[in-house]
């Protein structure tokens, strides 16, 4: 799996070969990460608020599924003494990580009702990340950092334990394809980033 930017399309899991040049992209980006972050969240409400009410309850439901999941994937990590060997390693695993919260995910907070948290604008690493944790409880966490598993995890997965994870992954894949089909604005499959009024 290639983690790093995603400018327009936002693949879960999979991102562009050119991630290189996204991030070159970026960096001579007018706009700062901050108005990035506020029109993203503005268009994104906008675009939850003023969805069908058949169309509000599907995704509701499948977003109570995702939230689900990961919470069962971070469950899996956590008792592979996952906090202690995260907490050791300080997040190097995120690199242009401001790309991975999907439109998605911020609907899962605004559908939810849980406050939107405020990114880390100050530092040069991931924007989700304060002095010594996430800003984000496990569930609500974007597909590929819920996803990622670095060798030091892995190698304390029982067997069981992997084959669970990774099949809670594919699943979990697999709600983030529907839920891209419920919403009927096709910019929900960008991330909150490079969310903007082009599709």
């Amino acid at each position: 799996m290639v983690m790093g930017c995603a400018n327009d399309h936002f693949l879960y899991g999979e991102f562009s070969l050119q991630e290189e040049a996204a991030c070159a992209e970026d960096a001579d980006n007018t706009m700062t990460d901050y108005e990035l972050w506020r029109q993203g969240v503005v268009q994104i409400t906008r675009t939850v608020e003023n969805l069908p009410a058949t169309v509000t309850a599907q995704a509701k439901s499948a977003i109570r599924e995702l939230l689900d999941l990961k919470s069962a994937m971070h469950a899996v990590v956590e008792k592979s003494a996952g906090a202690s060997i995260c907490a050791a390693c300080g997040g190097k695993c995120c690199r242009c990580g401001k790309y991975h919260l999907s439109a998605v995910d911020l609907a899962a907070y605004l559908m939810t009702g849980k406050d939107v948290f405020t990114p880390n604008f100050s530092g040069n690493g991931c924007l989700f990340l304060n002095l010594d944790s996430c800003l984000m409880s496990p569930e609500y966490r974007p597909f590929n950092c819920i996803t990622f598993v670095c060798e030091l995890l892995e190698d304390n997965f029982t067997g069981q334990d992997k084959d669970s994870f990774y099949s809670m992954e594919r699943e979990l894949r697999l709600l983030y394809q529907e839920l891209q089909q419920i919403f009927p604005d096709q910019r929900m499959r960008k991330s909150v980033m490079s969310f903007n009024d082009a599709v």
